[in-house]
């Protein structure tokens, strides 16, 4: 039985970790804070519950950016592997979490399906033929409007690829759209253009289990989803 402590539990990624554990056997919850109740961790209760996760067991954090640096402290006085998904992180911050790989396990990523992953892959091979063949790219970024930061860290994953022949990111918040991009690889001739489209954050879900079966079968270090899927 593996067990699972998450960060940001009634968060929309929150709630859709909680209904996949319901419905898997091979998980339980130990337990779950929001930023209402975080003080609570650094009391005798949270501490017990701590001490049960020293085998297979993972963190996962969907809190934000400010409480990343406690979570990770945690992760590191008791040595549980620790799953990061918050976006918006400062260079500062990655710098840290990468220091703090030395003491743990840790995954880093701004986005955990395999859709986004698989395109990641194609523009990370692609990249210099594009840049040949004279292409320039474009990203639109589209997400639900309650979403903090912009671009998304999605965006910035992408973009990361095609770094060198990338003019521009667009960001649009709007409704209820959980996460939609478009990439645009334009040359003076023709267009290839790619589509994601998120129809539920099960595919996120899907892909932090997957990663959870992985995490515990390796040593200290920083890894993303690349890792895992590739």
């Amino acid at each position: 039985m593996i067990k699972i402590f998450v960060f940001g539990i009634t968060g929309k990624m929150g709630k859709s970790i909680l209904n996949y554990i319901k419905l898997n056997k091979g998980f339980i919850l130990l337990g779950g804070v929001n930023k209402n109740n975080y003080y609570k961790l650094f009391i005798n209760k949270y501490t017990i519950i701590f001490n049960k996760m020293k085998n297979t067991s993972v963190l996962i954090d969907f809190s934000n950016v400010l409480l990343i640096k406690k979570n990770l402290f945690i992760s590191k006085k008791f040595k549980i592997p620790i799953i990061i998904g918050v976006t918006g992180l400062h260079l500062k911050l990655l710098n840290y979490i990468k220091f703090s790989s030395k003491y743990i396990s840790i995954l880093l990523s701004y986005n955990m399906s395999i859709g986004i992953n698989i395109i990641n892959l194609f523009l990370s091979n692609t990249n210099n033929y594009l840049k040949k063949y004279n292409f320039e790219s474009f990203i639109l970024d589209i997400h639900h409007d309650k979403k903090i930061d912009s671009p998304s860290g999605t965006a910035l994953m992408l973009f990361s690829k095609i770094r060198k022949i990338n003019k521009n990111i667009l960001s649009i918040r709007i409704k209820n759209i959980i996460g939609n991009h478009f990439i645009f690889l334009i040359s003076n001739n023709e267009i290839i253009k790619i589509e994601h489209f998120v129809l539920n954050r099960n595919i996120f879900v899907i892909g932090i289990f997957y990663s959870i079966l992985w995490l515990l079968n390796t040593k200290k270090g920083c890894f993303s989803m690349y890792d895992i899927f590739f």
